[in-house]
């Protein structure tokens, strides 16, 4: 009893500051993470896989689901986006979630050229593989159209039979809601890490 009366503030503020210590790592370091907002709901579509599938928003429900706009024939973003989308996929297989719970979809603006023979080779160059990834063709003034309702912004180039487009990957969830745009050329924040953990938010 003596030691505690002649050192009772000592104790109390030891006390104290294990209290804070505490509270802190609480409050900063394990609070969880505020869940990603619903944005809007994804435009519906319905189109044809490399295959010959019909692949549709509705039947993807039940997954999360990555939405990439491109053309095989991009000179800048979507090559390098696609590679940094099958580097994702290869983590998503690791973890075990890649087509049982994640799914990956690319859609062409240019389905005239981009056959599904000129889409397999896109897809080898860029490391990209068919497992829980569909490359969707549909009509281009439609798939245009349908960008632009996934809010990716695109115009056709006609004088260079090509399109200038917003280069975005969209965070889908199962419910078919758009939880996340993602800039696909920011290289500093947007990294394959960083795209799985916004994934596993709504796993």
């Amino acid at each position: 009893m003596a030691f505690i009366k002649k050192h009772s503030f000592k104790i109390a503020v030891l006390a104290l500051c294990a209290a804070m210590g505490i509270y802190l790592l609480f409050t900063y370091v394990w609070k969880p993470a505020e869940p990603l907002p619903v944005l809007q709901a994804a435009p519906s579509f319905e189109m044809s896989d490399i295959d010959g599938n019909t692949v549709s928003l509705e039947s993807t429900n039940g997954k999360v689901r990555l939405v990439y706009f491109y053309f095989a024939n991009c000179p800048d973003v979507c090559p390098p986006t696609t590679f940094k989308l099958s580097e994702v996929q290869e983590k998503l297989r690791e973890e075990g979630t890649l087509g049982k719970e994640v799914e990956l979809i690319s859609i062409t603006f240019d389905p005239e050229r981009d056959t599904p023979e000129a889409i397999r080779e896109f897809a080898g160059n860029t490391f990209a593989e068919f497992d829980g990834w569909h490359f969707l063709r549909g009509e281009e003034e439609a798939t245009i159209e349908l960008a632009r309702n996934f809010e990716v912004g695109v115009k056709k180039d006609e004088a260079n039979n090509s399109y200038i487009h917003f280069n975005i990957i969209t965070l889908v969830d199962q419910d078919g809601q758009i939880r996340q745009w993602m800039n696909g050329s920011d290289d500093e924040a947007v990294t394959p890490e960083y795209i799985v953990s916004q994934v596993n938010r709504l796993l």
